[in-house]
């Protein structure tokens, strides 16, 4: 009797012991899903400022080029001699402002494309989620600074734009024309910085979750490249 039922209980034992481990294995998997999930799921809050970055380039490039390519246009402008003895430095001054106004916007282009280029390829190639992050501090400090180049060198072709009027007109036909492109200059400027005003936040907030302690999922898995030649494993999961 004492035989029967030690096999009955043994029986019993081995029965449940595959039952058991896999309701572990089936824990490992779904709090592996969660931790990858959520990583996921900030990766794609942060592409979403990757976009935004990437467009605001791209629109300062698409302006830039068309001012830069006016620029290099107003230098070819022949300057006489007389003009050059007889108003020094006003040519001086037009010659400088065309050539920074063409230098700051090509400036503009040639930044814009490389982050445009290189900006998401570092976010999505890099060794692990600290190059998202890194990625999208650097194009949002460049933003700033190419901004700065694109407000000069704005600011600059439109004084060229005048100055170039007082070398070719008379004096009457310069001064009503540069009345009417001061205007039109000062309610540009005013209207930019009012939708400026409206639409920029003074409050940036970050995509960055700062909660998200994981830096690289391969890590966990045991596979730091995700190749799988060797497999991976969640058993890292037992240990959140």
């Amino acid at each position: 009797l004492k035989f029967r039922l030690g096999l009955r209980h043994g029986c019993h034992r081995a029965s449940c012991a595959p039952q058991e481990v896999g309701s572990v294995s089936m824990l490992q998997a779904n709090k592996a899903r969660l931790v990858t999930s959520f990583h996921l799921r900030t990766l794609e809050i942060r592409k979403k400022e990757i976009d935004y970055f990437c467009s605001v380039y791209d629109q300062m490039c698409s302006i830039s080029t068309y001012l830069a390519g006016f620029a290099a246009t107003t230098l070819t402008i022949d300057i006489t001699e007389e003009q050059k003895k007889e108003k020094p430095l006003l040519v001086f001054l037009f010659l400088l402002c065309t050539a920074t106004a063409f230098g700051a916007h090509l400036l503009v282009v040639v930044i814009a494309t490389m982050c445009s280029m290189w900006g998401p390829g570092k976010a999505l190639r890099g060794d692990d989620s600290t190059s998202v992050d890194y990625a999208i501090f650097v194009l949002e400090e460049t933003q700033a600074k190419t901004l700065r180049y694109f407000i000069a060198g704005c600011l600059c072709y439109f004084v060229s734009s005048i100055l170039v009027v007082w070398l070719i007109f008379d004096y009457r036909g310069a001064l009503v024309i540069t009345i009417g492109m001061g205007l039109c200059i000062m309610w540009l400027f005013t209207k930019s910085f009012v939708i400026f005003q409206q639409l920029v936040s003074k409050q940036v907030i970050s995509g960055r979750v700062k909660g998200n302690r994981v830096r690289n999922v391969g890590e966990l898995m045991g596979d730091v490249d995700l190749s799988a030649e060797e497999g991976v494993s969640a058993s890292f999961a037992t240990r959140i």
